[in-house]
């Protein structure tokens, strides 16, 4: 009888002790409100961010509506989708970010690397710190900050934010000066659905649908005029006949491929444009 009991309490206690190893190692979900606003970041592989920064130090914020972030990478702004599950397990494989020329000593590529990272698991620690872990080892810090006045955060696009004038400040690597000699492109874009401009010798007009933050362009129709050198252009309406996907930061409006920047528009006041419209086209 002895003996009975005897295994009767290792196996409960077994038991009991099966289930506090599963309490005590069960994940609680972070709370999205707790992850709301705007985090600067505080180390990067263990360095002090304002050590790794000379410049501006990386940001990041969370969209939880359209599923995405974006923020500072310490030069250029970056953006894209992301996951987070019950298990804090976080993942955003494709971020796309701006192509500035950076001065300063940074560590931009390390962050981005890092922030990439697939299997990363978000913990909130009891001082606010929020950490990106892979196993054990931190690869990112966040702590709360204050966004900067001029530092608007990138929207996810609509119809209504998309409508207005934009000019071509930048596009894939290329010098503008070179393509576009007289003067660059531009894109008026119509909450319809409609987009008319100038594609560097002629006058351009298309269509486009809207679907999440991925745009569809029609077919380009635009003016035969005879141009000195057509190869900004041709280039410019070539990058037109996929869908790209966009994304505004304040006043800037880019258009992205598999992750990386196709064109940086910035918005331009509506009369620089309009007269467009009533060009003929062939």
């Amino acid at each position: 009888m002895k003996h009975l009991l005897k295994s009767v309490t290792l196996v409960v206690t077994a038991v009991a002790l099966s289930f506090g190893i599963q309490s005590c190692s069960s994940t609680k979900p972070i709370e999205k409100n707790n992850l709301a606003g705007y985090w600067v970041l505080k180390t990067l592989n263990g360095t002090e961010a304002t050590t790794a920064f000379e410049g501006p130090i990386p940001s990041i914020e969370f969209n939880f509506t359209d599923s995405l972030i974006a923020g500072s990478a310490g030069c250029n702004r970056y953006f894209g989708g992301f996951t987070l599950n019950e298990k804090n397990e976080f993942a955003a494989p494709q971020l796309g970010s701006t192509m500035m020329m950076c001065f300063q000593k940074n560590a931009e590529p390390e962050f981005l690397k890092a922030l990439g990272t697939p299997n990363l698991v978000l913990v909130l620690n009891k001082d606010g710190v929020l950490q990106f872990t892979e196993g054990e080892k931190v690869l990112l810090q966040f702590e709360k900050g204050e966004m900067a006045k001029e530092n608007s955060g990138v929207q996810p696009v609509s119809l209504d934010n998309l409508a207005g004038s934009w000019t071509l400040s930048s596009f894939t690597g290329e010098d503008l000066a070179t393509l576009f000699s007289d003067r660059k492109p531009t894109m008026e874009i119509s909450a319809d659905g409609k987009i008319f401009g100038f594609a560097g010798c002629n006058t351009y007009r298309t269509n486009f649908t809207l679907t999440e933050n991925t745009v569809a362009f029609g077919p380009v129709m635009s003016t035969k005029m005879a141009c000195p050198s057509l190869q900004g252009e041709d280039k410019f309406t070539s990058a037109l006949a996929t869908p790209l996907q966009a994304t505004i930061n304040g006043n800037t409006l880019t258009f992205l491929k598999d992750g990386n920047v196709v064109f940086e528009f910035s918005k331009t006041e509506d009369a620089v444009v309009n007269s467009l419209d009533t060009t003929p086209i062939e």
